[in-house]
């Protein structure tokens, strides 16, 4: 695959040349195994990036992530990403150039099984599958308030609106979305299990753009859009065994131009369409070498569009960079 130069690391792009190439891949995230002795005569910046991004060569190491589930970034430059093997929540933290990790140990409770995860509002809120709750966390990992008990079922993806002051939570095993307010307070219902539009089989991760909320619903192998009221407006993709098709549909994410990004986790693809629901790009194929995948879960855009796409069964968060459409 053709590469590109980025920091004076290669990375290779997407599409191949003579096309204009749209994404290009940063590195990986693992954990310790980032941390290499080599790196720590570069520049602070240089060395943050080989130790958290996976420039280097990966080593082993005693705590790396066992199965990312999903990443948020705030806007602090701190990466979050949930870890149901590990009951944990690692963060890592560009400024200071290192890593820590939420766990039973540090949160005086257990999580076991933390799935979703946004920032909000100087927060960070997390959904425990098996709990069936969402938690409240401070940005230093303080536990502040929780809610969902006896309202949800299985907690799965998460997803906020600034403007509305509304969370939207995908509950996997009713099959619905539940929408709270900043009190945790469930203030409506979208959908309800089933097959039609405005249905669900098994939602999972949900991202809310632009007035309109994109839903993973993932046994129906489809995403679904509706409007900032809950109205449907259309599908992306369908069932099927061609590149661009879904089996099993799990994250998604939009980046700064509306193109949007969608884990295949059966066929192990990074699928990108447009929002007329055309497919533009795809990223993957089963492996673990940069640009393939094994069972992708989350994905997370930030406001500088670096993709986060949680690579569960290899083990890491791989990056990487969108570089625009033009």
């Amino acid at each position: 695959m053709p590469s590109i130069e980025d920091g004076g690391q290669q990375g290779e792009v997407w599409p191949a040349p003579p096309a204009v190439p749209r994404s290009a891949i940063i590195g990986h995230i693992y954990g310790e195994s980032n941390l290499r002795d080599e790196v720590q005569n570069r520049g602070s910046l240089a060395r943050f990036w080989a130790a958290v991004v996976g420039l280097d060569a990966k080593k082993k190491s005693v705590l790396d992530v066992v199965r990312p589930q999903q990443v948020t970034t705030d806007n602090k430059g701190k990466v979050y990403v949930t870890d149901p093997g590990l009951q944990s929540i690692f963060v890592f933290d560009e400024i200071l150039q290192e890593f820590v990790v939420w766990n039973e140990r540090s949160l005086d409770f257990s999580l076991p099984s933390p799935i979703g995860i946004v920032h909000a509002e100087d927060s960070i809120w997390v959904t425990d599958s098996e709990l069936a709750l969402v938690y409240r966390l401070s940005l230093n990992g303080e536990v502040l308030s929780s809610f969902g008990r006896d309202v949800l079922k299985r907690p799965t993806g998460i997803s906020f609106d600034p403007q509305g002051r509304r969370f939207f939570i995908s509950d996997t095993d009713a099959g619905d979305i539940k929408l709270f307010n900043m009190g945790g307070e469930l203030i409506d219902t979208w959908g309800s299990a089933g097959s039609d539009a405005g249905q669900f089989n098994h939602p999972t991760y949900l991202v809310y753009r632009q007035d309109r909320l994109y839903v993973a619903d993932s046994l129906n192998a489809r995403i679904q859009i509706f409007d900032h009221q809950g109205q449907f407006i259309r599908v992306v993709g369908q069932r099927g065994l061609y590149v661009g098709n879904f089996s099993r549909p799990k994250g998604i994410a939009l980046d700064s131009d509306g193109n949007v990004y969608v884990s295949e986790s059966y066929y192990d693809y990074l699928l990108i369409y447009n929002q007329q629901g055309e497919l533009l790009m795809s990223i993957g194929g089963s492996g673990p070498s940069a640009g393939q995948f094994s069972q992708p879960t989350g994905i997370w855009v930030d406001d500088r569009d670096r993709v986060f796409v949680s690579d569960m069964l290899n083990g890491r968060i791989s990056m990487f960079q969108y570089l625009g459409s033009n």
